[in-house]
């Protein structure tokens, strides 16, 4: 292929020769100028081709020299790699070499221990042997004894025999006893049951005491002894009531019921001839517990415990806090026991 430089140089030089020829052979000229230069053209890009082509040539060398180095530098780094390699390899070698000396001797002391160990047992085991032998003489002369102690036990164990089955035929008397005791039983218990389960007046005749006592006649046990018609003051031998001799406030009449009973209803009867209204204020306990308060003046009083609340107590209390007289007509408890603390049937 022709260069560059010497297109343009053939070029000129036919541009030069154009005019010195005939006029009749312009157009010959003109064509030959024209393919000339097309030649021109083509060779000039098939230039410009190869130097491209140049180019990428170049570059795929440079790209090839590039790889080159880093395959070098890999190689160096492999190679460095391994020699660390073998200098750690050798130095474990080494390591290893050294432990095994080390157990190895180790190893020979443990066997010159247990050589030695050995022999102790064996002369044990000999100590052992003779030890064994006089044993068993003993153990002939224990089975003699034991030949007789056996025919004893022998003898005493069908005497044993004898005496248990004259002490079942007593068992089986006691057990027929015991039956007949424990129907009894079971029909003694459902009687207290149904007797325990009725709700009755349990106030009346109990030991009762108040703070004071009026005129020395209107002693507290007139609130329990049944009688709730007479109470006036003409008629001076039937005052059936309570009354205490000061107005102070803390007077106190309490019940002793003589016992642990469930409390189902207290009931409180007031003077009916006059001051109902010094009743007003007055708390009801039933042992600790508040069961009610007096908040109206009227003849009597009811204050029923549900049966959800459970209330036992032991005795009954009327506590006037107010500066007032405390008396009354008649004091009436109504309950089911008596209980033991402990009692199942509670």
């Amino acid at each position: 292929m022709l260069s560059v430089p010497i297109l343009l140089l053939v070029v000129a030089i036919a541009a030069t020769e154009v005019p010195k020829r005939a006029p009749d052979s312009n157009l010959d000229q003109l064509g030959t100028c024209q393919s000339v230069r097309h030649e021109a053209q083509e060779i000039r890009r098939e230039g410009y081709a190869a130097i491209d082509k140049a180019d990428s040539i170049r570059e795929q060398a440079y790209r090839v020299k590039d790889e080159a180095f880093e395959m070098k530098e890999e190689a160096y780094g492999i190679k460095e790699s391994a020699s660390e390699a073998r200098s750690e390899l050798e130095k474990s070698l080494v390591e290893a070499i050294a432990l095994v000396q080390s157990h190895s001797t180790v190893t020979n002391l443990y066997i010159q221990e247990i050589r030695s160990t050995l022999s102790d047992m064996k002369e044990r085991m000999g100590r052992i042997e003779r030890r064994l032998e006089g044993v068993e003489d003993r153990l002939e002369g224990m089975e003699n004894k034991d030949e007789a102690r056996f025919a004893a036990l022998t003898e005493q164990s069908e005497t044993l025999e004898q005496k248990m089955s004259e002490q079942a035929a007593v068992s089986s008397s006691i057990s027929s006893h015991v039956t007949s005791t424990m129907a009894t039983a079971l029909t003694l218990k459902k009687r207290q049951e149904a007797q325990m389960s009725e709700v009755r007046l349990i106030s009346l005749y109990k030991m009762t005491g108040q703070t004071t006592t009026h005129s020395g006649t209107h002693d507290s046990d007139f609130a329990v002894d049944g009688t709730i018609t007479f109470d006036r003051h003409h008629w001076s031998d039937m005052r059936t009531y309570s009354h205490t001799a000061s107005a102070a406030p803390g007077n106190k009449i309490w019940l002793n019921l003589g016992g642990l009973f469930r409390i189902h209803k207290i009931k409180i009867w007031n003077l009916r001839h006059c001051c109902q209204e010094r009743l007003i204020g007055t708390h009801i306990y039933a042992s600790d517990r508040l069961v009610g308060t007096v908040i109206h003046a009227q003849g009597s009083y009811d204050f029923a415990i549900g049966e959800d609340e459970a209330v036992y107590a032991r005795d009954v209390t009327l506590q006037q806090p107010l500066g007032q007289y405390l008396h009354v007509l008649e004091l009436q408890v109504w309950g089911t026991g008596p209980f033991s603390e402990d009692d199942k049937f509670s």
